[in-house]
C-alpha cells in the first residue's frame, strides 16, 4: 500500500503548482510567452515521466519524446535570447545540454542491446 501511494504522490504538487498559477495569476512582469513555453515544456517533460512510469513505452516513443523535449528546450532558449533572460537562458542551456545527453545514453544502451 505504501509503495502505491509513493508511486502517485510524486505527481500531484506539479499539478497544486499550476492551478495556483491559473487561479492567482501569473506576474505582469512576466512575458506570456515564456508562461507558454513553459508549460509545454514541462507539460511533455510530465507526459514523459507519465509514460515512464505507469506504461512501458516503446524505444520510439521514448526517443520521440526525449526529441521533444530537446526541441522546447532549444525554443525556450531562443526566446530567452531573444528577450534577455538570464534566468532562462541558464535553466534552458542546462535542460538542453542535460536531455541531449540523456538522448545519447537511451541510443547508445540501445545499440549495445542490439
Amino acid at each position: 500500500m505504501r509503495n502505491s501511494f509513493s508511486k502517485y504522490i510524486k505527481y500531484i504538487p506539479p499539478l497544486i503548482i499550476i492551478f495556483e498559477l491559473v487561479y492567482f495569476g501569473i506576474p505582469d512582469f512576466v512575458k506570456p510567452i515564456f508562461v507558454y513555453e513553459y508549460f509545454i515544456f514541462f507539460g511533455v517533460s510530465y507526459l514523459f515521466a507519465i509514460l515512464q512510469d505507469f506504461f512501458n513505452p516503446s524505444k520510439k516513443t521514448d526517443i520521440l519524446l526525449r526529441v521533444v523535449m530537446i526541441i522546447c528546450s532549444l525554443i525556450l532558449l531562443i526566446t530567452s535570447v531573444y528577450y534577455t533572460d538570464t534566468f532562462s537562458i541558464i535553466f534552458s542551456t542546462i535542460m538542453f545540454i542535460a536531455i541531449s545527453f540523456s538522448l545519447y545514453l537511451a541510443n547508445k544502451s540501445n545499440k549495445q542491446q542490439d
